[in-house]
């Protein structure tokens, strides 16, 4: 495999074949499990910001947990989109058959958000454990700063990032028995995209781009926030409610230079549009 660069994964084109589809069993437990995990993200962004009335779109919605819970409380209208169809068409059943008293504030969309005919009418948008995904981080900030009206707040935490020890998600590297801090930069690009399509028969990966990893740092990130004309509220990078024993370890060892990019597990920002 060529060596890779940035570069690359701006032509990178997303394809949702590529990604394992879960079961309707496997689909109602990782709800459930995203129901309680949508409690600790906001207790990492310090708790859960004031949605009453407002309109609200969500970046990587998945099986609408996040949404969900913006919806009970208080947003007005709701959004969700991702681009993987079988989450939004669970995401659509979930709402109508657990919450059909908030249903009708609610909507989901197999879209993107560049896609996406709104200007100025989005009071929040949030994201969770998405941006570590996206490849075209610059066009993505301009288009969510143009559904968002003046003022208005981008919340996001996402994490693994991909030079930390587990930024391969703990699993593609080496298989999931195994979990060795770092191994994924051990084996290289190559390496983790054999082992992944090793692990999913019928999947044909050629690039570490396909299996959704932007390999953006800490930095990229804040400078992709200040060139799309946000400021920046606040940040937690590794945070440390609900985390492993390690990571109190890491944000200390995330300050120590030349070990940032390596240890920089988790961020967690609030931006304003300015």
């Amino acid at each position: 495999m060529k060596k890779e660069t940035f570069r690359d994964s701006l032509a990178y084109k997303f394809n949702e074949n590529n990604f394992a589809v879960e079961d309707e069993a496997v689909s109602i437990k990782y709800f459930e499990s995203q129901v309680l995990d949508s409690q600790k993200y906001w207790r990492r962004l310090g708790g859960p910001p004031d949605f009453s009335e407002k309109a609200v779109l969500e970046i990587g919605c998945g099986h609408g947990a996040l949404s969900i819970n913006a919806a009970i409380l208080g947003a007005r209208r709701v959004i969700g989109l991702d681009l993987i169809s079988r989450r939004i068409e669970f995401a659509r059943r979930i709402v109508a058959e657990r919450f059909p008293d908030i249903a009708n504030k609610i909507e989901f969309h197999h879209l993107d958000i560049n896609e996406i005919e709104l200007e100025d009418e989005i009071d929040v948008v949030i994201s969770k454990d998405t941006f570590e995904h996206i490849m075209n981080l610059d066009q993505l900030l301009l288009s969510v700063r143009r559904v968002l009206r003046k003022g208005g707040l981008l919340i996001t935490g996402f994490s693994p990032l991909y030079y930390s020890p587990f930024g391969d998600h703990g699993y593609h590297a080496i298989g999931k028995p195994f979990r060795l801090p770092w191994a994924h930069l051990v084996l290289g690009d190559a390496g983790v995209v054999a082992a992944y399509n090793r692990q999913h028969p019928g999947v044909e990966c050629h690039s570490i781009y396909d299996l959704g990893f932007n390999k953006l740092k800490r930095r990229d990130f804040l400078q992709a926030f200040e060139k799309a004309g946000f400021e920046i509220v606040s940040e937690t990078v590794n945070a440390l409610q609900d985390a492993s024993k390690l990571m109190p370890l890491l944000r200390l060892l995330s300050k120590v230079p030349g070990l940032e990019d390596y240890t920089t597990v988790s961020m967690y920002v609030v931006l304003r549009k300015i």
